[in-house]
């Protein structure tokens, strides 16, 4: 069980249904930040970069949704790597050659 605090600021992925006249579409995946502009326990999943085609900010979630998107389908974010440091070991300092 979270608290509100550790749910507040996290980004993850939410599913909308869309509404096709032509038949059932499968969800679409919209990145969101989970945000809570009123008192507990309702939680506004705030759209990040959605597609053109949805009109609406947001989802609202309950405290139990939030919860599970938080534990389901959080966003992943890949850390940005340094090869600064691991290009000092390839290519040894030209000044200093290795002495034998």
């Amino acid at each position: 069980m979270f608290s509100p605090q550790d749910l507040i600021g996290q980004k993850v992925w939410l599913e909308i249904e869309r509404d096709d006249p032509y038949g059932p579409i499968a969800p679409i995946r919209v990145q969101a930040e989970i945000t809570q502009p009123t008192s507990p326990p309702w939680y506004f999943g705030r759209f990040l970069n959605p597609p053109t085609f949805l009109w609406e900010p947001g989802k609202w979630l309950t405290y139990q949704e939030a919860e599970r998107v938080f534990l389901m389908q959080p966003v992943l974010e890949e850390e940005e790597e340094d090869f600064a440091d691991e290009d000092d070991d390839l290519y040894p300092d030209e000044l200093n050659p290795p002495r034998w």
